[in-house]
């Protein structure tokens, strides 16, 4: 099977084929005294129900796997480059897009062309086929991991529609941990407030089973790709019944939205707008993703 690969920028080291709803009622207040009015109740219950729910969705999307919880979380401060593979022009030139679009709003850095790409998604029937030749080609595909974590990835994934490698500079003394390139745990002096170093993505690489993938629409695909590869998230985490695109190859279709949600474009936001440094940086998201959710649901409700 013949697959078209196109590079956003320069050309890549040789690759394989690639609700809450608003309450009201009605209020009657006796004559002689004076009592709160329901709706007023119920904003304030909605409020906390609110904030449960975003506080369950940021906790489960942060879990940072590879790092302790008082760590940083990970994300791009290097320059994107996009690389796709195993599509048609016309695909790739629409995910890319879509790609470029949702990294630019949610604050994360674009590379200028010409760029080496250091995001590689390739998407194809044979996956384990196309990663070890993929891998044969070009040894740093996978950091500096192990053959036996290299092997594990390859192998325990196998049912996943899409996998996921994410590369991370640690800023220090590293090794692998299940698919993660993740620090030591040698730690430098610090402060209760202020954290010892950022980590940054250097490189992410993602692979489609278009076999698994082929009753997915490119938009819903696209969008997926965002969440997965801007945010060292655990695809497998409970978000609680938030709606997000991490939901798309769920079992059940309940909450599962049609693209890039609302919660998921606050949290992105949120995430690329933090302070890595702050000891504070978790609840710091939830409280910018639990102001964005609440702006977002009454405008929706103004609308009806």
């Amino acid at each position: 099977m013949e697959h078209t690969g196109s590079r956003l920028r320069c050309p890549f080291l040789a690759l394989g084929v690639a609700t809450l709803a608003a309450l009201s009622c009605s209020n009657v207040v006796a004559a002689d005294r004076v009592a709160p009015t329901l709706p007023e109740v119920n904003a304030a219950e909605a409020r906390v129900a609110l904030g449960r729910l975003v506080s369950t969705f940021v906790r489960a999307v942060t879990r940072n796997p590879g790092f302790s919880e008082d760590e940083p979380l990970v994300r791009w401060n290097t320059p994107i480059c996009f690389y796709l593979a195993g599509l048609t022009a016309e695909q790739v030139e629409f995910v890319l897009e879509r790609l470029s679009q949702a990294s630019s709003s949610a604050g994360a850095p674009l590379a200028r062309t010409p760029c080496q790409p250091n995001f590689v998604i390739l998407a194809t029937s044979e996956p384990e086929r196309v990663l070890k030749a993929s891998y044969a080609r070009n040894p740093q595909l996978f950091g500096d991991a192990t053959p036996a974590h290299i092997r594990q990835f390859l192998e325990t994934s196998q049912s996943r529609p899409v996998r996921v490698w994410y590369n991370i500079n640690s800023g220090r003394k590293s090794g692998v941990h299940n698919g993660h390139f993740v620090p030591s745990r040698n730690q430098a002096e610090s402060s209760p407030f202020v954290g010892n170093t950022a980590f940054d993505f250097f490189s992410v690489v993602a692979i489609i089973d278009t076999n698994r993938t082929e009753h997915t629409r490119l938009d819903q695909l696209a969008d997926y790709m965002v969440m997965a590869g801007l945010t060292n998230v655990d695809l497998d985490c409970d978000l609680g019944s938030a709606p997000s695109i991490l939901r798309l190859f769920a079992s059940s279709e309940e909450n599962q939205p049609s693209g890039l949600s609302g919660w998921d474009a606050a949290f992105l936001k949120a995430l690329y707008q933090s302070n890595q440094t702050s000891r504070t940086q978790r609840s710091e998201i939830t409280e910018r993703v639990a102001h964005d959710i609440s702006a977002l649901m009454s405008g929706e409700s103004e609308q009806h």
